[in-house]
């Protein structure tokens, strides 16, 4: 299975739209969408976000033969989107706020702390 398809079936399979994954890597829904089409190659940083996107290694991603145990072990755990796409709660959130929370969770702990005290600072 080639990247462009392993990437249709990923987002498919988390319940993602495209603009949702784009937005959370920080580029145009149609630069997403010419990954899944292979038009283009995503770059190694956008490579490395989605592998934490669907909790796998990029060596994986780039050599996974998609199989219903791969696709469990991307689904159960996930660290970025949990069970989010199946929440009533989470879907009933604009995509925009989809996007930041997605972003959130691909940040670093420290990233994250830094997010939440820039919000802090803000709100006050």
């Amino acid at each position: 299975m080639e990247l462009g398809e392993k990437l249709k079936f990923l987002r498919n399979s988390l319940n993602l739209t495209q603009k949702q994954v784009a937005d959370a890597l920080g580029i145009e829904r149609s630069a997403y969408t010419y990954y899944e089409k292979g038009t283009t190659k995503p770059k190694i940083k956008t490579l490395s976000l989605l592998a934490r996107m669907y909790n796998i290694s990029v060596d994986e991603l780039l050599e996974l033969d998609i199989e219903q145990g791969e696709i469990m072990r991307v689904k159960s755990n996930n660290p970025v989107v949990d069970n989010w796409t199946s929440s009533d709660k989470f879907n009933e959130l604009s995509d925009y706020e989809q996007s930041v929370l997605i972003r959130l969770r691909l940040l670093s702990g420290e990233d994250k702390k830094k997010v939440i005290e820039y919000i802090d600072k803000k709100l006050k």
